[in-house]
């Protein structure tokens, strides 16, 4: 728990000190993202999606906030048998692997027209995640337990629930399509202390204000 006091106390922390410091600027937006993500601890295919705020600091720089998650799952340690019927049972298994971040950062944009932006945002990231993931599995067949069907021994060294901090690189493009709505394109990577890491790339829609 005191992690978690810890993130709330920097996060109003920041928020108020760059509210105070950007009042008087009026550029600010609002996003939102989906895409696809590759989870690399077992190369998992799955999703990313989530909302950003952001408020202009400077000339082309902002500072950026937002709240984001992740989906992946896979099938996995395929297995099929059948009874003494003749029936076939699937005994595979399913891994998921799921997350909520919390990202706080800042933007630049490289280049600002009058419909396009083109910039990169680095950003410091909170995240918890939980796995169905496992470190060893063995299949044990009727042969070795003399039972009817196969059994499974699932074993997981660390916990399934995991909370860690991270960071993550993002390249962007926005075009302005009308009354300040815009859409764009972004590609990323994180990585955090869990050791997992997540590119993906994702279609944005958003408004200037």
């Amino acid at each position: 728990m005191d992690i978690q006091k810890s993130i709330f106390f920097f996060v109003i922390t920041s928020l108020t000190t760059l509210s105070i410091y950007s009042q008087n600027n009026d550029v600010s937006y609002l996003e939102f993202m989906f895409g696809r993500s590759i989870h690399g601890s077992g190369d998992i295919p799955g999703y990313h999606y989530g909302f950003n705020f952001g408020q202009e600091l400077s000339n082309k720089l902002y500072w950026q906030l937002g709240f984001e998650g992740t989906l992946n799952d896979t099938p996995d340690y395929f297995l099929t048998y059948e009874d003494s019927q003749g029936n076939e049972y699937d005994g595979s298994l399913h891994t998921v692997t799921a997350g909520y971040q919390l990202v706080l950062g800042f933007r630049y944009n490289f280049i600002e027209l009058n419909r396009h932006q083109f910039g990169t945002s680095v950003l410091s990231m909170f995240r918890y995640q939980a796995t169905s993931l496992s470190d060893f599995y063995i299949t044990l067949y009727p042969a070795a337990t003399n039972l009817p069907i196969p059994v499974r021994d699932i074993t997981r060294l660390e916990s399934g629930r995991t909370f860690a901090f991270g960071g993550s690189l993002r390249l962007h493009y926005s075009y302005e399509i009308a009354n300040s709505y815009y859409v764009g394109v972004l590609g990323a990577f994180q990585t955090d202390t869990n050791g997992d890491t997540v590119p993906h790339y994702s279609l944005k829609i958003g408004r200037n204000f």
